[in-house]
């Protein structure tokens, strides 16, 4: 997907492409979305246009991350929009560019290290134990094959 890089300006935006004005009045994706429903500061009535449209500013590319991906706006968007789509395009925008929350690419780097999402360790392990699951440990296997991706992707766990 290509971003389109111009500064958000709603009334601008609506006045060269009046087919926006429906988003903008629409809200159905706000009914459903879990983020907008309790996060007070979160407003995805105007976060989509806003996002796709103000995606050179670096406070907009922070809040792309406020989207947990649940694809209810999908669902319900009599207009096919796909906000989801848009937002997941500009999290990898945001991640590219430094932009996303520290946690992530702590995340990342987690993953790359240990192959594993989370931290493992002697508690986590025996609790596993407890309900008869198998323990969690680095798999090299799976190290080394995600670096390899990452090193082919130019995919990276620091931000720069």
């Amino acid at each position: 997907m290509e971003v389109i890089r111009i500064k958000y300006d709603k009334d601008e935006i609506i006045e060269k492409n009046p087919e926006v004005a429906v988003c903008f009045k629409c809200s159905a994706c706000a009914l459903f979305c879990p983020v907008t429903m309790n996060v007070s500061r979160y407003n995805i009535e105007d976060a989509f246009i806003s996002q796709l449209y103000g995606a050179e500013e670096s406070t907009t590319l922070k809040d792309v991350w406020m989207c947990s991906n649940c694809e209810k706006c999908i669902m319900v968007c009599p207009q096919d929009a796909e906000p989801a789509e848009v937002f997941t395009n500009l999290k990898q925008l945001s991640y590219q560019r430094g932009l996303a929350p520290s946690s992530v690419y702590a995340l990342a780097k987690q993953v790359l290290n240990t192959g594993i999402a989370y931290e493992t360790g002697a508690k986590v392990n025996a609790d596993r134990k407890k309900i008869g699951l198998k323990e969690l440990s680095a798999n090299e296997n799976v190290i080394k094959e995600l670096r390899i991706i990452a090193e082919r992707t130019a995919f990276k766990t620091e931000v720069a």
